[in-house]
């Protein structure tokens, strides 16, 4: 039977967070009980589901990432690290892998099981997993990352296979993402289309309430498998809790008021608050918030639609190009972003990835960076003549509310080339539906790696991911770009697959698909009692060991 959840059964509990958080103070940290201890943080997009197969963006990730275990997990150098598997081998062709697992991992207590006790996970809880991630009929928009796997099969009860249909690198990589967390039979069994709001894993914490829109509350995982240094079990928090607030002043003023417990981002609505011109804390904040920066495995662009091009005179790649020299993009970032982030010279790979370019190294190969030069763009534009239209159609840059400042500084800088430019601001998750659909001409978008390598960012543009069918949502369509993203994404050798990276990026550069506006900065804000919460250059939220120390 489905498990039922109503704000008013939620709010009846009077609150989970502030009864914990009422209970917790005098904690001096994690060598005593942080039983009551819970960490609230807001998610401003309201989630969808809380089944794995479906953490298709941040806000999805984050909860995955605390209710599910995958394989293996990246740290902050991005280095693969066991978290399920213990250890793996690949034989001398690449093409087979063995998994071993460590034993004494439970899921989650829950009535799905036989009286209400959460089991041990075997190897077939792997295999049943990824084969579900595959299924056409579960639809996940993650089954690509399997997209090379051709067989999952158990070996024993503590011992799996993967045999591959063509040579993957990444695999490690992929197998970390939410996407490959592993779920219960009887869980979906019991629940099915229900267990997206009745999720049941092995991670840190499991689930305890949600009322959309409002809360979603996790609590400790009693039986989690991992250990501190010291012999303490993890995580160290009683529970976590989300708040669904969708303005970002409005979640802000809860944090201040000490309501929530992270800040992530910048937002416009704050950002004056918080930071100073070069991207520190400013003074007032000193002995009272820690800022938490890091590389981050982000690329913010513009999207041009490919395919019907509207206006058509996107079609021309000279015009293309006048967008991009038009752009200041080191104001840009000094007014709207108070430089946290850097300012994209180059093309799709993000600074931190291997691939990525220095402007020097774009000199070097004969490519001039993308730094402001609004005479050079006004050149390209009259010489395309584009301009001597009677009817000029506008250019429509689409949008949500949450970057409809960086848009309108876009509008701004290309409407000086003589261009109509409208900035079109949508609901998010109609934006979303558009983008996948392929429907809009002009976006604004981003990628956060969802692990380490140049292929993540390559596929935005391969012909075999355009738009409704994956992320192509500019549905380039070119012979040549596909062969180059295919060879890093496959070739055995790692100096090939390295330099056919670094070619579809300059393809990128020179055909000019997008706009891209800077790449980003991780941002955390949290008050300096809390600890133990590690950067990550993917923005992972890994919650195992965060606690706050003794409040006197």
């Amino acid at each position: 039977m489905k498990a039922k959840f109503s704000s008013q059964r939620l709010f009846r509990w009077g609150f989970l967070g502030s009864i914990f958080l009422g209970a917790s103070l005098g904690c001096s940290g994690p060598s005593e009980s942080s039983d009551g201890l819970v960490f609230r943080y807001n998610e401003p997009t309201s989630l969808s589901s809380l089944d794995p197969a479906f953490a298709r963006d941040q806000g999805h990730t984050w909860v995955a990432k605390q209710l599910f275990s995958t394989l293996v997990d990246t740290d902050s150098a991005l280095q693969i690290q066991p978290n399920l598997a213990l250890s793996w081998s690949t034989d001398a062709s690449g093409m087979h892998w063995e998994f071993a697992l460590r034993r004494g991992v439970y899921f989650h207590d829950d009535a799905c099981f036989p009286g209400g006790k959460g089991r041990q996970l075997w190897a077939q809880d792997v295999v049943y997993s990824l084969q579900r991630l595959l299924d056409p009929q579960t639809a996940s928009p993650g089954a690509w990352v399997l997209e090379n796997v051709a067989k999952v099969s158990v070996l024993d009860s503590f011992t799996l296979a993967i045999d591959l249909k063509a040579f993957d690198p990444a695999l490690l990589g992929r197998l970390a993402m939410p996407y490959c967390g592993i779920v219960p039979v009887e869980a979906l069994e019991a629940y099915g289309t229900g267990f997206s709001e009745h999720p049941v894993g092995s991670g840190p914490f499991r689930f305890q309430a949600w009322a959309r829109q409002e809360k979603l509350v996790l609590r400790r995982h009693p039986n989690y498998y991992e250990f501190d240094a010291q012999g303490q079990r993890l995580p160290y928090v009683e529970a976590v809790a989300i708040r669904f607030i969708p303005d970002r002043q409005a979640a802000f003023l809860e944090f201040l008021k000490g309501e929530l417990d992270l800040v992530s981002g910048v937002d416009p609505s704050y950002k004056d608050q918080l930071f100073d011109a070069q991207g520190g804390l400013k003074a007032r904040w000193a002995g009272e918030l820690t800022l938490q920066k890091s590389p981050f495995l982000n690329t913010e662009f513009i999207g041009i639609r490919a395919q019907q091009p509207d206006p058509d005179y996107l079609g021309d790649v000279r015009i293309r190009q006048a967008l991009n020299w038009a752009l200041d993009r080191a104001s840009m970032m000094r007014y709207l972003k108070n430089n946290i982030g850097i300012p994209a010279y180059g093309a799709l790979l993000p600074a931190g990835l291997a691939g990525h370019r220095s402007p020097e190294d774009w000199r070097q190969e004969g490519f001039d960076p993308w730094f402001y030069d609004l005479e050079r763009a006004k050149a390209l534009v009259r010489e395309t003549g584009v301009l001597e239209r009677a009817d000029l159609a506008p250019i429509v840059l689409s949008t949500t509310a949450s970057y409809r400042d960086i848009s309108e500084y876009v509008q701004s800088a290309w409407s000086k080339l003589g261009f109509p430019v409208q900035v079109n601001v949508m609901p998010s998750a109609a934006f979303r539906e558009d983008k996948s659909a392929g429907r809009l001409s002009v976006y604004r978008a981003s990628w956060i790696a969802d692990y380490p390598d140049a292929s993540n960012y390559l596929m935005l543009f391969e012909s075999a991911y355009a738009a409704p069918n994956g992320p192509n949502a500019a549905q380039v369509r070119d012979a040549d770009y596909d062969a180059l993203a295919l060879t890093a994404r496959q070739a055995v050798a790692a100096d090939e697959r390295a330099a056919a990276a670094r070619a579809a990026d300059a393809w990128l550069k020179r055909e000019v698909p997008l706009v891209p506006l800077f790449y980003d900065e991780s941002v955390r804000v949290f008050r300096q009692e809390w600890e133990g919460l590690p950067s990550h250059p993917m923005n992972v939220l890994d919650l195992r060991r965060v606690t706050r120390r003794s409040v006197r």
